[in-house]
């Protein structure tokens, strides 16, 4: 290497030729080549100290620490104590120097990496004297910016210590964690304590500065960094307890308030911080905290943008965040306990909250004038708070926040806005500002702290219940400053609404995220309107009404409705939101605001609690069940404003979506809901019985009504028939009435007559819901022959002309006709619909329909079997028909029918249609990214999956040899028609469950691969399919032909490495079932797998090694580890030779590693794993055992041991193998 010198000259020409574009390139070679170059630390060291390059220093730095890390092994302890003594000084030397603030960052982190590299391998005193040395060294420099230095060191260590912010060093992971553990159990908190007496020292010097000195104090650079360090050391990944389990790290360093959609990430989520109780001596005292207030009191005004307000504010925000264990438990009273007093809450914890909020709410109260200054300005300060006041609300309950609003007024604080009413302002005030819409807000962030204070309002008015179920009372300032918010976001929200009917509409915020960004937005609101139904609901039926009549004046008057009817598309909205949750997934019940505003049992508690007489406690529950009351009706009569002749003028479609969407879920809560779960009296009065049948009919003349009225309006026909209909028909008690009722039964027999609104001007997918809909309103008949009467009668016309059509003897002509093949995708797509909407009751009609259509579908399908949609509905029917309908079959020769015809259908499909498709389908499957090129594929996945899934055969035989013949390459001659299908089983000794699922594999394996599996629907049906056939039918899976064998084998290796949670299941489900397949086969002396291969070895020491390498050189999740062992055991013993070469083959890959240790670690576990297996050998090799002899019950006892085993050896060996 050349000399120091002329190394210092070459990287000082370089940097200075890097900033000249023409010699730049070369430059960067020499830049490049300095830093690979070996031995290379001389070099650096004589860089740093010489060259008055500021940029030479900086690669200098740079190099220094990858040649380091490079060349770790060749450097005696000596060596690297040295050069970490070097580079501690250096850094103190040069402390005071602003030009080399970089390089100093980056022999920081690199004193921070040698401590850390060298971790394991000096024992804890030499650890200890390290901080002890640097803190030595800092004192002896004598210099402020000395300490400041070695403040930053030690958040340097900090970072590179933790699991979140680790520097890559090619260790395993165990290393690392290893290495967080103990500077978390030895030094976190004395580094902790450390820099919290620093900045206590450094924080009264620079308040006794003043507002006017305080950033430029001397003391003040040693009060950032001990501060920043501190906020470093509450960002720790700690260990994990009971209740911690999140990490505090990406919110504490700032991270994004927005996700890329424009929908906030959950700020309670990501910024909790939770060290546990071992920490709560140190973090919760006021001593800890309270010198941050007259910091924080000198850091307003210009000093608010300084690096050491940002630093304040951001450790004030990490104290916000605690949660968890740290804070202790309130014991819980006998009285508690039965919840007739609520938990009192912690007083450690009400102060630290009381602290917090005196530290905050100075930062943006007053409100506006807080606002006004970010916006002109810097807004870092008011972001702060919006986070701070997040973390608190979201982390404490309701009762902690109220008890420290009473400590802080009780201690002369007065003169200080309360938590909730500073809540209120300050959400108010960015309202008003245009925090409703972040296309309409001046800045960015305004919508973003906009909605943190509003998931502050939802953490505060979310009843919460204590030990005995009872919702605990919320505040009563609380419930007031909720009130008056909700009317000033109504407000604000009917204004943007107002300016938005002007403006084009986003399709990113009418669907996908935007939609749901919106729907999120409005549960807020509806919280804040549930605090005080009373006057909420009042307020916003009084809005609805109000806007009806001025949508009636300009109607007559022939005004400009638009603005009139976007703000109703959102009061439509926002009323539903209010009165009904979403219901996804359970019994949809009123909100529990409403039921305990308006039930009987929270009033009757409340006045044997003394709080009301029983008569004005009457009075309250009348005047609450009256304001729901309003607003339901309100929310009604919108809906049913298309049905006025003087209103239909002005009615668009949109409003008609809101208003739909609105009454559904209005209805699928409070209308004539299920007996177990009754409406509470008052609301069972306005809406049961004679009210409720008022209310249905007019729904349904609505949903007529729109479908005829607004033709080609697709998202209103979508909130019709897929929103509204079904929500009518899900449950009996609706069933009842509305079968009964003369609009429904004029909505069903348009339906049975094809009517032209519910056909050509409605949409396949909207018949078929519509159908269904339809059809599920049978199960409100009391007799089944009336059911099957109805059904019948909704679908003859449909079957007519399908059967009619397929009689047409120039049937192949009118194929090609758009006009024709519309026609039959509409009545297929009903067809799908009626047996989507099969009920037991019904199925004897609907069976009696389709036998008669099995002909005419299959000559549809001859005459069709070039246009792609009619192909995919026919299989797609075929499913629906197995799964809806197949189910209810009980007759065997029904069955027997309904295979038959499944069987000739996918035998049609494939000699008509497999063939032609070419390996340019998978490539513009891969271009677009469309999943409906595929869905040919999905169909029969689907059909072959519920054939699989049904018990239409529970004691079939498994194929034999003559059935493989009916996965055959093209050309090979199949069965004409269903009955020679129905023969050929017979004499093949096969059920027709196994000929359909063969034909179906025949019709797949030639055109599944990697590119169509990563679509996820295919790949997870795929995987379905294929395990049931390796459990299932092992036997015909290993008589397939060896291309097919081939590409079925491909698939199954793709799935056990892929990373699809459902697709590795039951990869390794059907793996284990071909292993136990062809174990049996080795025990039995049978044939078995031993006529395929996976290129030139067997197919069980192929899959041995893919799981043994899965299982230890991989990251592979915990829970498929058991998976695995069902699959690796029966491999194993199929073939116990092929183990010992292939360990050490897997020894020596884990030693490529780079980790000396793992290819010994890995041998000895493979070692002690093939010693198991040996010593288990005479217990596992035993013959089959009946369940319950003693045989079955060791060998199961054996297997369960090897999981034990495997997955021991899998948390042993891994750690070693994880590298970073």
């Amino acid at each position: 290497m050349a000399s120091v010198e002329e190394c210092r000259s070459a990287v000082e020409r370089a940097c200075l030729e890097f900033q000249n574009p023409a010699t730049q390139a070369q430059a960067e070679q020499v830049l490049l080549q300095f830093r690979r170059s070996p031995g290379s630390l001389p070099a650096c060291r004589h860089i740093l100290e010489a060259s008055g390059s500021a940029e030479a220093r900086f690669h200098a730095a740079c190099t220094l620490r990858e040649a380091l890390l490079r060349e770790w092994a060749t450097h005696t302890e000596e060596e690297r104590g040295s050069l970490r003594s070097y580079l501690l000084q250096y850094v103190l030397h040069h402390a005071g120097q602003p030009q080399l603030q970089v390089v100093r960052a980056i022999l920081q982190g690199t004193l921070a990496v040698m401590l850390k590299r060298s971790w394991l391998d000096t024992p804890p005193e030499a650890r200890a004297a390290f901080f002890q040395e640097l803190d030595a060294s800092a004192k002896a420099a004598g210099s402020p910016a000395a300490a400041v230095v070695s403040l930053q060191v030690m958040e340097a260590v900090v970072s590179e210590f933790s699991l979140v912010t680790a520097s890559a060093l090619g260790l395993s992971w165990e290393f690392h964690e290893t290495c967080r553990n103990q500077l978390e159990d030895q030094f976190l908190r004395q580094i902790f304590e450390h820099a919290l007496r620093s900045a206590q020292q450094a924080a009264a010097e620079v308040a006794a500065a003043g507002p006017a000195g305080a950033a430029s104090a001397p003391a003040a650079a040693a009060c950032t960094a001990s501060m920043q360090l501190m906020a470093a050391v509450l960002a720790w990944d700690f260990k994990a307890t009971h209740s911690s389990f999140v990490s505090a790290s990406s919110a504490l360093r700032g991270a994004a308030i927005t996700n890329p959609q424009g929908g906030r990430k959950g700020l309670p989520d990501t910024t909790q911080v939770k060290p546990g109780a071992q920490w709560a001596d140190l973090l919760l005292p006021a001593a800890t905290t309270e010198w941050l207030l007259p910091l924080m009191a000198v850091l307003q005004g210009p000093a608010a943008g300084s690096q050491l307000a940002q630093a304040a504010r951001q450790l004030v925000v990490a104290f916000c965040c605690l949660a968890g264990d740290v804070f202790p438990k309130q014991p819980v009273s006998a009285a508690a306990a039965t919840g007739a007093a609520p938990v009192p809450a912690a007083p450690v914890t009400v102060a630290h909250v009381a602290q917090m909020l005196r530290l905050v709410l100075p930062w943006c109260m007053p409100a506006q004038q807080a606002l006004q200054a970010a916006l002109s300005g810097d807004e870092g300060q008011l972001v702060d708070a919006c986070r701070a006041l997040a973390a608190l609300c979201m982390g404490h309950k309701v009762a902690v926040l109220e008890a420290a609003r009473a400590a802080l007024q009780g201690a002369q604080q007065q003169q200080q806005a309360s938590l909730f009413s500073a809540l209120e302002e300050l959400t108010r005030s960015f309202l008003v500002a245009g925090g409703v819409s972040a296309a309409a807000a001046p800045e960015p962030w305004l919508p973003d702290c906009t909605e943190m204070l509003l998931e502050c309002w939802s953490g505060l008015l979310t009843l919460q219940c204590g030990y005995a179920m009872t919702a605990a009372p919320l505040p009563p300032q609380a419930v007031e400053c909720a009130t008056r918010l909700g009317a000033t976001v109504v407000e604000a929200a009917l204004a943007d609404a107002a300016a938005g009917a002007h403006e084009d509409a986003d399709d990113d915020e009418e669907s996908g995220a935007g939609a749901v960004h919106q729907e999120e937005w409005m549960v807020r609101v509806a919280m804040l309107l549930r605090a005080q139904p009373a006057a909420s609901f009042s307020q916003l039926g009084e809005l609805l009404a109000a806007k009806q009549q001025a949508l009636a004046h300009a109607a007559s008057t022939a005004g400009d409705p638009s603005e009139l009817l976007e703000q109703l598309y959102w009061l439509a909205r926002m009323a539903a939101h209010a009165l009904a949750d979403t219901g996804v997934g359970e019994v949809p019940l009123p909100p529990e605001a409403v039921l305990l505003a308006v039930g009987d049992s929270s009033l009757t508690a409340a006045a044997a609690a003394g709080a009301a007489p029983p008569q004005q406690h009457v009075v309250v529950r009348r005047r609450r069940a009256a304001a729901v009351e309003r607003l339901s009706r309100a929310l009604l009569e919108l809906t049913a404003l298309c049905l006025q002749q003087a209103a239909a003028a002005v009615v668009s479609s949109r409003l008609m979506e809101g208003a739909v969407w609105g009454a559904a879920r209005w209805a699928d809560t409070y209308l004539f809901p299920e007996e177990e779960e009754p409406l509470p009296e008052a609301l069972e009065a306005a809406f049961g019985d004679a009210a409720g049948a008022h209310i249905l009919d007019m729904l349904l003349h609505v949903a007529q009504h729109c479908l005829a009225a607004f033709p080609g309006e697709a998202e209103l026909h979508r909130q019709v028939c897929h929103t509204l209909l079904p929500t009518l028909v899900h449950r009996k008690p609706l069933c009842r009435r509305v079968i009964a009722m003369p609009s429904w039964q004029a909505l069903a027999a348009a339906f049975a007559r094809r009517d032209a609104a519910l056909t050509t001007q409605l949409s396949q997918k909207f018949q078929r819901a519509l159908c269904r809909s339809l059809c599920l309103a049978a199960s409100g008949f009391g007799d089944e022959a009336q059911a099957q009467q109805y059904v019948s009668h909704l679908l003859l016309q449909t079957v007519n002309d399908v059967a009619a059509l397929a009689q047409q003897q120039q049937l192949a002509a009118m194929a090609q006709r758009a006009d024709v093949q519309l026609q039959v995708c509409c009545m297929l797509e009903v067809l799908r619909g009626a047996a989507a909407g099969a009920l037991p009751a019904t199925c004897p009609a609907l069976l009696g329909l389709f036998s008669g259509l099995l002909g005419p579908l299959l000559a549809l399908h001859a005459a069709f079997k070039h246009v792609a949609p009619v192909v995919a509905l026919l299989l797609k029917l075929a499913d629906d028909i197995v799964e809806n309908v197949g189910v209810y079959i009980e007759a065997p020769q029904q069955r027997e029918q309904l295979l038959n015809w499944t069987l000739q259908l996918l035998m049609q499909y494939r000699d008509s249609n497999l063939w032609q498709v070419s390996l340019q389908t998978a490539k513009s499957l891969k271009e677009d990214r469309a999943a409906e090129q595929c869905r040919d594929l999905r169909a029969v996945l689907n059909l072959l999956i519920h054939i699989t899934q049904s018990d239409f055969s529970a004691d079939e035989e498994p194929p034999t040899t003559a059935s493989i013949a009916m996965v055959a390459p093209p050309g090979a001659a199949a069965p004409a028609d269903g009955a020679a299908a129905a023969a050929a089983a017979g004499e093949a000794g096969t059920s027709v469950i196994a000929r359909v699922v063969l034909v179906g594999l025949n019709i797949v394996l030639p055109l599944i691969n990697a590119e169509l599996l990563k679509f996820p629907k295919l790949a997870q049906l795929y995987y379905s399919l294929l395990s049931y056939m390796l459990e299932v039918y092992p036997r015909a899976v290993a008589e397939l032909e060896p291309q097919h064998f081939g590409s079925l084998m491909a698939t199954l290796e793709w799935g056990v490495l892929g990373s699809d949670v459902v697709a590795v299941h039951c990869s390794l489900e059907g793996l284990a079932g071909l292993a136990k397949y062809q174990a049996a086969a080795v025990q039995s002396g049978s044939r078995g797998l031993a006529g395929q291969s996976a290129g030139n070895r067997s197919v069980v020491s192929h899959f041995q090694e893919l799981l043994l390498r899965r299982l230890l050189l991989e990251d592979t999740p915990g829970d498929l580890v058991e998976l695995a062992a069902d699959a690796l055991l029966p491999l194993l013993l199929a073939e116990p030779a092929a183990f010992g070469p292939l360990s050490a083959h897997i020894a020596a890959s884990a030693g490529a590693s780079g980790e000396p240790r793992a290819a010994t670690a890995v041998a000895n576990a493979l070692a002690q794993l093939g010693g198991w297996l040996q010593q288990h050998a005479e217990q596992l090799a035993a013959g089959p055992a009946r369940e319950g002899d003693a045989g079955h019950a060791a060998r199961r006892q054996a297997a369960r041991q090897f999981r034990q085993q495997l997955s021991k050896m899998v948390a042993d060996v891994r750690g070693l193998i994880r590298l970073r």
